[in-house]
């Protein structure tokens, strides 16, 4: 079963592919915009695919034989188009078991009537609503913060 990680361009998504591969000997294809993108995954035996979030011909591709998704990206103006898109292609294939999503913390707070004024969570908040909506079988995964980055370079000094 092949794995799809969007996000592996990143210390976090990086992290991620290498524990997959490496300790679950997992097969890991990645989404990344430019091959440039993929130089911290690129020592791992992973497939790498080259494409947009926004552009629904890449997720499609992207998803092609993956029966899961890791949905990492960092938040940008184009957040909630991508994770609807990813939706939509992951609805499309209709045979996915799990769509890993990462979001912001503070957004199981939120609702339409109190929300923040923060617009990437914001962006996070309808994500998770899309997703919800969507069918799918839908994981959110809400870390309060990511401090692995520094644990270990603290522990490394």
């Amino acid at each position: 079963m092949r794995v799809l990680v969007t996000g592996a361009s990143g210390f976090i998504g990086s992290r991620l592919v290498e524990r997959m591969v490496v300790e679950h000997n997992a097969r890991v294809r990645v989404l990344v915009r430019r091959v440039m993108g993929a130089a911290r995954v690129a020592r791992f035996p992973v497939e790498i695919v080259v494409g947009d979030l926004t552009q629904g011909a890449d997720v499609v591709h992207a998803l092609e034989g993956c029966k899961r998704i890791y949905f990492g990206m960092s938040v940008s103006p184009p957040y909630l188009e991508a994770t609807v898109i990813a939706a939509a292609a992951a609805r499309e294939r209709g045979d996915l078991e799990v769509f890993v999503n990462i979001s912001q913390m503070t957004v199981s707070q939120m609702s339409l009537t109190q929300m923040t004024d923060s617009p990437q969570q914001r962006q996070h908040w309808l994500a998770e609503q899309v997703l919800n909506w969507s069918g799918l079988p839908v994981v959110h995964v809400r870390p309060t913060v990511f401090l692995e980055h520094f644990f270990f370079s603290t522990a490394a000094k």
